[in-house]
């Protein structure tokens, strides 16, 4: 497909300069129908305002090859033709409401395709048979160019291309130009429209199968595959002019039905010129699109929510109903792999320059960056584990990360969440309940939850009962990711054993400029290229690993094992080596990492305090004083776990020996300046 070219395409559509003017000379009329007004000829070239699909499967038996560029994106019903006429009287007609009508348009050619024009969609595949859309506000021309034995041919008036105005059933005006002369004048006019349309790419209304009619499509188009959208990603820059007050009476915000989403797109955050010119380019558009796509979510009611199904038997994973990746038939660019895998790890990497434990900070995030790539299969191992005995926590479906301000804790979340669906979806902490969370649970699928910055109060109002929901068999819900500031300082082990949990004790540095440059890029231009082959591995590790657990197999499958393997595998291929950080993580590991902060705060206490500390071997438990100061106390006995809460009186804990030798695996020994040893391990 060639470049297309940059231009003004939004300007004012106001007239300026002389008008053109036709002078003809009426020299005849004729009564006949459309078939023989258009016989004789076998290519057609149409610019319409409107058109029917039962009037082009009989019009394309009669030609070999037809374009049709449409004057207007709002038609195929009279709702649309009237929002059309009211969108005249609107002066701002927006590169949003491009984005808004044709993709509207494009799934309803389908649709009607698929009910009353099947003849034509292998005419759509063999491209003899081409649709274009209008990227300027409608326009009313009816123009019809045709060529062929019997010579050139214009046919011009106030008729649209449909079965009402072609077979007498309104009045309409129609006039006929022959000859050389007329067609290449009119020419010049379908080429000014032809060059400010869109082309309807097939894959886009059909699909084709194999050894098999091609099928209509079904399914919606993305923001990102609308037809103005492929055009820019290949290459064209938009210039839209800056909006004009509108007058009053009728406007398009009043009355279009395309304003559900147009309204919602008018929020594209697109760049500007120095003159005041929008711009619209290929990085702009996705850039624009993904935020949008990313606007945090109010109710689980709203109307588009989008959802991701990942169907682990038949291998197809859907996005808002449409497929978006098959098991047999995808496959994934390695440059493409190379370069998310080179972002994800420069990423991580830009930890190490963090104040604090900038090591223990790229740990929580690689383990954390295993688990959310293998929480979609989460739901679906816990359907066959629950009533097999297993505990449901083995495969966690929440995530927690605490700890220091300015971790990165928000950034990485969206980043990871981004690499899997293109996309992150967000609610707003001030929102954020235990119902409102599991509704949107459901209705986003696999697609990651993100609840940013959650306060003190709202995490130990909403998150217990939100995590202790154990129990569904449901196999696709949202993994649910929490970030919380520094008011949490500790998670109750009641809920820290139902949850991913990353401790990240480490702060970025006031210098943010290669943090801060390493971070633009990954957000700017990180794909979705590492998750689709992830899933191309996983989705059968899954499949075998789903089949243990009904065979009612002796313990369980290991989803940290499968995730962190496969990752480390990507990584190895696409880099040449993995990086030291990627390493294999087991369920046991996950719970060192989970426990890794009241590991250190153990030994941090028991180095500093060594004179308060009892090591009884008879009574196995280790009884820790703190020196008449409760709240401490009670501060640090809420973040035990509770195999190793023994119990807590006043300003004395007492924890579990043996727990922390054999499940901790922390060596205790007696006798002065242990502790201070063990801490400089």
């Amino acid at each position: 497909m060639p470049k297309p070219d940059i231009g003004d395409l939004f300007a004012d559509q106001t007239p300026s300069g002389p008008l053109t003017i036709f002078h003809a000379q009426l020299t005849d009329t004729s009564h006949q129908d459309w078939r023989s007004l258009f016989e004789g000829f076998t290519e057609l070239k149409a610019i319409t305002f409107s058109s029917s699909i039962e009037f082009l499967v009989e019009l394309a038996a009669q030609f070999d090859d037809l374009e049709i560029v449409f004057g207007s994106e709002r038609i195929l019903s009279r709702e649309h033709w009237a929002l059309a006429q009211a969108s005249q009287a609107a002066e701002a007609y927006s590169f949003s409401d491009l984005l808004a009508d044709q993709k509207t348009f494009t799934e309803a050619l389908g649709r009607y395709l698929g009910k009353h024009g099947k003849a034509l969609l292998q005419r759509v595949l063999d491209r003899t048979l081409r649709f274009r859309l209008l990227r300027k506000r409608p326009s009313h021309e009816k123009l019809y160019l045709l060529s062929g034995p019997n010579g050139k041919r214009v046919v011009t008036g106030s008729a649209n291309l449909s079965a009402m105005a072609f077979e007498g059933r309104q009045q309409e005006v129609y006039i006929a130009f022959e000859g050389a002369k007329a067609y290449d004048t009119f020419t010049e006019y379908f080429e000014r429209d032809y060059k400010e349309s869109d082309p309807i790419d097939p894959d886009l209304i059909v699909i084709e199968v194999p050894d098999a009619p091609p099928e209509p499509r079904k399914s919606g188009v993305d923001l990102n595959d609308t037809p103005v959208a492929r055009v820019v990603k290949a290459g064209a820059v938009i210039l839209e002019e800056p909006p004009r007050s509108t007058g009053t009476g009728f406007t398009a915000e009043a009355i279009k039905e395309a304003e559900k989403l147009g309204a919602e797109l008018r929020d594209l955050n697109l760049p500007k010129t120095k003159s005041g010119q929008t711009m619209i380019n290929a990085q702009s558009l996705v850039r624009a699109i993904r935020q949008h796509q990313a606007k945090p979510i109010a109710e689980p009611t709203e109307d588009r929510i989008p959802r991701a199904v990942v169907n682990f038997p038949s291998g197809e994973i859907t996005v808002d109903g449409a497929l978006w990746f098959t098991l047999d038939q995808t496959k994934v660019d390695h440059a493409e792999l190379k370069r998310d895998a080179e972002l994800i790890t420069s990423f991580i990497e830009s930890y190490g320059v963090f104040f604090g434990d900038a090591k223990g900070a790229v740990d929580h995030y690689w383990a954390f960056l295993v688990w959310l790539y293998g929480a979609p299969a989460a739901p679906y191992l816990r359907q066959a584990a629950i009533p097999a005995g297993i505990d449901p926590w083995i495969y966690p479906v929440y995530a927690v990360l605490y700890g220091r301000s300015s971790g990165g804790k928000t950034l990485f979340t969206r980043v990871a969440a981004r690499s899997m669906f293109g996309f992150d979806k967000m609610i707003r902490s001030g929102v954020f309940t235990a119902v409102r969370t599991l509704g949107l649970r459901e209705r986003l699928g696999a697609i990651p939850l993100l609840i940013d910055d959650v306060t003190r109060d709202k995490f130990a109002e909403h998150v217990p009962s939100l995590v202790r929901t154990d129990q569904e068999l449901s196999d696709c819900y949202a993994p649910v990711v929490i970030t919380t500031n520094k008011d949490v300082t500790a998670i109750p082990a009641d809920i820290s054993k139902r949850m991913m949990t990353c401790h990240i004790d480490a702060a970025i540095p006031e210098n943010r400029s290669v943090a801060g440059q390493v971070a633009r890029k990954i957000t700017r231009e990180i794909g979705t290229a590492l998750y689709r082959a992830y899933l191309l591995r996983m989705i059968p590790r899954v499949r075998a690993m789903r089949a243990d657990i009904d065979e009612n197999k002796a313990g369980f499958p290991d989803l940290f094992i499968a995730s962190s393997e496969t990752l480390r595998q990507l990584f190895e291929e696409a880099l040449g080596a993995a990086p030291e950080w990627a390493r294999a993580i087991s369920f046991h590991d996950n719970f060192g990492i989970r426990h890794r902060k009241f590991s250190e705060q153990l030994q941090q206490i028991l180095a500093e305090a060594e004179d308060r500390i009892e090591v009884n071997r008879k009574t196995a438990e280790i009884v820790i004083q703190f020196g008449g100061d409760t709240n401490q106390a009670a501060q640090f006995a809420k973040g035990v776990p509770d195999f190793v809460l023994k119990g807590r009186f006043a300003d004395i804990v007492r924890l579990d020996l043996e727990a922390i030798e054999k499940e901790m695996r922390l060596p205790v020994e007696s006798g002065k300046g242990f502790w201070a040893r063990l801490l400089r391990r």
